[in-house]
């Protein structure tokens, strides 16, 4: 069911009783103040209700993540290599946070006191021989739940979760809950608030314009170490490194700084560019190897009519929304496995990748589909090829696998339960109907996954309008649990 707001929802009051809203909402206002950063963070940051969905129109959008709700917010976090790993079950709360602290640990290596991360060093055997690899698997949009509701398509994953070493109870801990956000942290065991990495998209108000977090593929809006930059640093750039992911806020934070850091050595970074079906790179701070630059992704229908489950696909964009796209990420990688020396000496390489198809097929089609679910199987029967080539090269007990995710994905909003989805674009109305009806100039940004708002402060005064009153505006919606302004982040992230 789709609704279009009208002005008239701002009569509208939310009647159910709501005895936990006042810890909830502080609990999310601590989350979306850890990911504070002045100049960055909107002026208005916004809490869909638990099943309603915030987006934009458009069919690569339908299912729109970001929130602090379960669905979005809980991940896998596994690791795999038993001759470094215990096996088992861990019930103990871990977050995004602790991936690079643990994966240090296990390269004999801190992060930096920008990392808050506490590294998980119980399930690490000890050993004086260090892994030949590290492979950590950024698996984009993947619920947890997938693991259980597709355990039958999922066979190399289930079992290496099972003969791994699994948390149980890992999630976020900061808003929103989007791609960029979720990469810098894994990379750099920062709070975002620290990283600096705290929306997909800025608002540049000095040019007037939205700025991208990583603009032409540069690394330098990311304002904390990585693990790539750590280990690049102590190994003098002699260690493999390898950032690959389909989207620049994927790929860069897991490639670090490369070349641009001070004693930094250029490392692989490979970004897939949607416009020419490629991979790219920056060329100031990172290397692209001559065979990626062959690798072109009309290979993925050539020859085919074109779709996909009955959908249309034969473009470089609308290819990512098909299970095919995950072959093109991990056929790249196989290659780098095969031309790099990877595992050629005692010093350990990373490959650290985001592997993004089950979230742009649940973004077109959500996480209940059946397109999903033929993505996941696509995706497992990838990975199990990747390890085998990882094996091939490095020895079955010489690799570590880390994997975890980004965010989650929503269902379907449930129309009995009065779950709405609604559209950016009709909450701008609605705002500037009721603040600005002759100009419609108050709002300059409003993404969905970013969950945040950018307000023209000269125009609130002009207008004799504070930021409070449009935050009451915004929860008097019947889709809204909560909405913060950017005085009241500042407060909470002191």
């Amino acid at each position: 069911m789709e609704v279009r707001p009208l002005a008239g929802l701002v009569l509208l009051l939310v009647l159910a009783p709501e005895a936990s809203l006042p810890t909830d909402r502080q609990a999310f206002l601590e989350q979306f103040a850890r990911a504070y950063f002045p100049g960055r963070t909107g002026q208005i940051v916004v809490v869909p209700r638990e099943g309603h969905i915030i987006t934009r129109r458009g069919p690569a959008q339908h299912f729109m993540h970001g929130s602090p709700w379960p669905y979005d917010s809980r991940i896998p976090f596994f690791f795999y290599g038993p001759r470094f790993i215990r096996q088992g079950t861990y019930a103990e709360p871990v977050v995004q946070q602790d991936m690079a602290p643990t994966l240090a640990e296990l390269l004999g290596v801190a992060m930096p006191a920008t990392s808050v991360g506490r590294s998980q060093g119980t399930i690490l055997k000890a050993r004086t021989d260090p892994p030949r690899l590290i492979l950590l698997a950024v698996l984009d949009g993947m619920r947890p739940d997938y693991f259980d509701r597709h355990a039958a398509v999922l066979p190399t994953l289930d079992r290496l979760r099972r003969q791994g070493a699994w948390f149980s109870n890992a999630r976020l801990n900061s808003l929103p809950t989007i791609t960029s956000l979720g990469h810098a942290t894994v990379a750099t065991g920062a709070d975002p608030r620290v990283h600096g990495i705290v929306a997909n998209a800025f608002y540049d108000w000095v040019t007037g314009r939205p700025a991208d977090a990583y603009p032409g593929l540069s690394p330098r809006h990311l304002m904390a170490l990585t693990l790539a930059d750590v280990w690049n640093i102590r190994t003098k750039g002699r260690a493999i490194i390898v950032g690959q992911g389909s989207v620049s806020r994927a790929a860069i934070p897991l490639a670090g700084h490369g070349g641009c850091l001070l004693n930094g050595r250029p490392v692989i970074a490979a970004s897939y560019n949607p416009e020419r079906g490629e991979w790219e790179t920056n060329g100031e701070c990172f290397r692209l190897p001559d065979y990626l630059k062959d690798q072109n992704v009309r290979r993925l229908w050539e020859g085919t009519d074109g779709r996909w489950m009955g959908h249309p696909i034969a473009t470089s964009d609308d290819v990512r929304g098909s299970a095919l796209f995950s072959r093109f990420e991990t056929d790249a990688l196989k290659l780098m496995i095969e031309r790099e020396p990877v595992g050629a000496d005692e010093i350990t390489d990373l490959m650290l990748v985001n592997l993004k198809t089950a979230d742009y097929v649940g973004h077109r089609y959500g996480p209940d589909s059946p397109e999903l679910a033929a993505t996941l199987a696509a995706l497992d029967r990838d990975l199990a090829e990747l390890i085998a080539a990882i094996e091939a090269k490095v020895g079955r007990d010489r690799y570590v696998l880390a994997v975890t995710a980004d965010h989650g994905m929503p269902s379907e909003p449930d129309p009995r339960k009065g779950q709405l989805r609604v559209y950016t674009e009709d909450i701008v109305k609605l705002i500037h109907d009721r603040f600005d009806p002759q100009q419609g100039k108050l709002v300059k940004q409003y993404e969905p996954e970013n969950m945040q708002i950018a307000i023209d402060g000269d125009r609130l005064r002009e207008l004799g309008v504070d930021l409070g009153a449009i935050r009451q505006l915004l929860e008097a919606q019947p889709f809204v649990f909560a909405a913060y302004t950017e005085e009241e982040l500042a407060r909470a992230a002191r």
